[in-house]
């Protein structure tokens, strides 16, 4: 059999091999410009761009207040929001006083609670779930009016207790601090998804 025959291109005349490149050449260039000019349809990353309105341009992040009997738990979801505005690198200038600011982000932690999600075969509860409810709303001060105001926010996550009695390590503390990152994360993207 001939190399011909086999369809490796050895006996194909070059010619015939220059335009089968071509050929393959202008499908690949074809099928870029269509990838190209089809777009992101759409479609962005959720914690990607987005601003607040452009005359906002300073914010005072008040602490939260806290409806529970958990100790400093307002200071973590204050902190995690304020870290999340950075982190977002947003173009406005963080301030502490809320009278001179051009809007107020302010927030209610109203319960925290937990139960067990598994007990293993001996009945010792393993891992716990923690659920915070919450309110946000950021006011604009110039022109005196809510934003954004969601009161009731519900958030969801879980820890877990060590099977060593000797190395136990109670993962509520890390929980709530996740929490108050997934938390920040998502209220920081909302509000922003409304400009």
């Amino acid at each position: 059999m001939t190399a011909k025959a086999l369809g490796s291109g050895v006996g194909q005349p070059r010619r015939s091999r220059l335009a089968s490149a071509f050929g393959q050449a202008v499908l690949i260039g074809f099928l870029l410009v269509c990838g190209l000019g089809a777009g992101p349809c759409g479609y962005r990353r959720l914690d990607a761009g987005g601003s607040l309105p452009p005359d906002i341009k300073t914010l005072a992040v008040q602490p939260f207040t806290n409806q529970t009997l958990r100790y400093r738990v307002e200071q973590r979801f204050t902190n995690a929001v304020i870290e999340e505005i950075l982190r977002r690198r947003l173009p406005v200038t963080l301030i502490n006083d809320p009278e001179r600011a051009d809007a107020v982000l302010s927030g209610d932690i109203k319960s925290v609670t937990t139960g067990q999600a598994l007990v293993d075969n001996r009945g010792t509860v393993r891992l716990f779930q923690i659920a915070i409810r919450s309110g946000v709303t950021l006011r604009d001060q110039t022109r005196n009016r809510a934003l954004f105001d969601n009161p009731n926010l519900e958030f969801r996550g879980e820890y877990e207790f060590s099977s060593d009695p000797r190395s136990f390590f109670n993962e509520e503390d890390p929980a709530v601090d996740r929490l108050a990152r997934d938390f920040a994360r998502s209220v920081v993207t909302t509000m922003l998804e409304r400009f």
